[in-house]
């Protein structure tokens, strides 16, 4: 497990790296895309029980209208840690309005040697819809593949509905 987090620190410090604009003045310049790929990411802090939660997208738009993502989430609890990659499609059919569906891989992490439920395989459909460029919200439907939904996380099906508000 360390080394897998090793390697995608890594590859994500690379990215960062070769993502970074090398004019010396953009903070009086206006800066444009000229790139089709583009990365994103957050994490709250360490909370009182040592509970932290982080995401990371990494994207790469193939047109203006068709974007592919691949997005990990990692979330340590009490008894357990989360671990979810996803890879997604994105299509915009209008210039606000997009379809998404893709795949996922859930797994639940033990902390205190107790045996860990097997993964979760997901399919992921929604509708998201951007109220402007710093202002998105998501409709989605998960719907477990395999019958794993034993353990503290874990449910059969789960309908929800998201915000992301950048800064």
């Amino acid at each position: 497990m360390i080394t897998l987090v090793r390697i995608v620190f890594l590859f994500l410090c690379m990215v960062i790296g070769r993502a970074q604009n090398p004019n010396p003045n953009q903070d009086f310049e206006q800066t444009t895309e000229t790139s089709n790929f583009y990365t994103d990411s957050f994490a709250y802090p360490v909370f009182m029980d040592n509970e932290m939660h982080s995401q990371y997208t990494i994207g790469y738009k193939l047109d203006d209208k068709f974007m592919v993502e691949l997005k990990n989430f990692y979330d340590t609890y009490r008894t357990f840690d989360v671990h979810r990659i996803e890879l997604k499609l994105k299509k915009y059919v209008g210039d606000k309005l997009y379809f998404v569906n893709g795949v996922a891989m859930e797994r639940e992490l033990d902390k205190h040697g107790f045996k860990a439920a097997k993964p979760r395989y997901i399919m992921t459909n929604g509708v998201g819809y951007d109220l402007n460029k710093n202002v998105m919200m998501e409709v989605n439907h998960d719907l477990n593949f395999n019958k794993s939904n034993i353990g503290t996380y874990g449910m059969p099906s789960l309908f929800s509905v998201k915000s992301k508000i950048k800064f």
